[in-house]
């Protein structure tokens, strides 16, 4: 692990060596610190640290920044999901009230004209609002999974060119105080 502390001018390290074979616990490594000024340090080196320091940092933020917008994305879908099933879950339960409704009516005779009209009129509405259901809400387009994806990358080199413009100012600025 490296530090660099620009109050003091100073370059920390310290080194952590296990003393048992498969360390467990902090008591289980030996803490080495090294510690070397800045001004013993040759400024391309310097550079090149803060360099390297930087795209560590990057990398992490930029792993973080994607995890958290799939999360972010499945979260969204989950809750289309859960909201799709609580509708249909209420139209099957409007349903079956429906048809026991006009089964307590009508009765339950198959040779009675007038309840099986009823049971046909209630099943051709039934397929009507399928029909339209299927319409309204799109489920999802083929294309939809490209556009996310393109989405997502434009975003990440978004974030990526932000970090890499901070990255040449942090070098600039190292030049300069050199």
């Amino acid at each position: 692990m490296e530090t660099y502390d620009i109050k003091e001018e100073k370059m920390s390290r310290s080194h952590f060596k296990p003393k048992v074979q498969q360390p467990q616990t902090a008591a289980d490594y030996v803490k080495t610190n090294l510690e070397v000024l800045a001004k013993d340090i040759h400024p391309m080196d310097q550079i090149e640290l803060h360099k390297q320091t930087g795209e560590m940092v990057y990398a992490t933020l930029e792993d973080k920044a994607t995890l958290a917008h799939e999360l972010k994305e499945s979260l969204k879908n989950t809750n289309t999901q859960l909201d799709s099933e609580k509708l249909s879950s209420l139209a099957k339960d409007n349903r079956i009230k429906t048809l026991e409704e006009i089964i307590i009516d009508l009765g339950h005779d198959p040779k009675d004209p007038k309840g099986v009209r009823a049971l046909m009129k209630k099943k051709n509405d039934d397929i009507a609002a399928l029909r339209k259901r299927l319409r309204l809400p799109p489920t999802e387009h083929p294309q939809t999974a490209e556009l996310v994806q393109e989405k997502e990358a434009e975003d990440t080199l978004d974030l990526l060119m932000r970090m890499n413009q901070r990255v040449i100012q942090m070098e600039e600025e190292l030049e300069r105080a050199a």
